[in-house]
């Protein structure tokens, strides 16, 4: 199988760099093909120029949307800034999940309402992305929003599948507990069908 990773992290000395490594690790000992998107390494520009009322597309973005046409799976490594994934991120989830490529409207009742279709060429995802905080603060007062929104937008353009992996606490986690949660990031990779 092929397996496509969204890394957006502007650090390769991070633990998101970590977590990436441990992923792809587990992916191709599972004998997965895997290519990376590095959002940052890219340069990639987030900023939308193109509408439905007129622009260019980004060549990048129409690179990125041929890389998806040939996975089996998406996954996406990221750090939650500001209770949502990094701007970068949001700019891909913005271009590359064009209307026409990852959804189009379908007009029913009479052409009354249009009802949204998913068309994303792959169907299953694994969502990592990290926080600087406990796990419990987060599901307490923001009822997991950034992972919330993430998976809106995945299902939205035809996601059916995840595999959805916090790391809580990442700032402040002792070395064994960091360590654990590599290795559960790798069998993740190990684990995909």
């Amino acid at each position: 199988m092929k397996v496509l990773v969204v890394f957006a992290h502007p650090s390769h000395e991070s633990f998101n760099y970590a977590l990436l490594k441990a992923f792809v690790s587990g992916a191709k000992k599972a004998g997965h093909e895997v290519d990376i998107i590095d959002l940052y390494k890219d340069n990639f520009d987030p900023v939308l120029r193109k509408t439905r009322h007129g622009g260019e597309m980004n060549p990048q973005a129409v690179a990125y949307q041929e890389k998806i046409k040939q996975t089996d799976w998406l996954a996406f490594i990221f750090p939650i800034f500001w209770y949502r994934g990094p701007a970068i991120l949001e700019g891909f989830f913005d271009q590359v999940f064009d209307a026409g490529f990852a959804f189009k409207y379908k007009k029913i009742l009479g052409g009354l309402i249009s009802k949204p279709i998913g068309l994303l060429p792959v169907n299953k995802a694994v969502v990592i992305e990290t926080y600087g905080g406990p796990g419990w603060f987060y599901k307490l007062f923001f009822f997991r929003i950034p992972w919330a929104r993430v998976k809106s937008v995945l299902k939205f353009c035809g996601i059916r599948k995840f595999i959805h992996h916090p790391c809580y606490s990442v700032l402040n986690t002792h070395e064994k507990a960091l360590k654990k949660c590599l290795n559960s990031i790798e069998n993740i990779g190990k684990r995909l069908k």
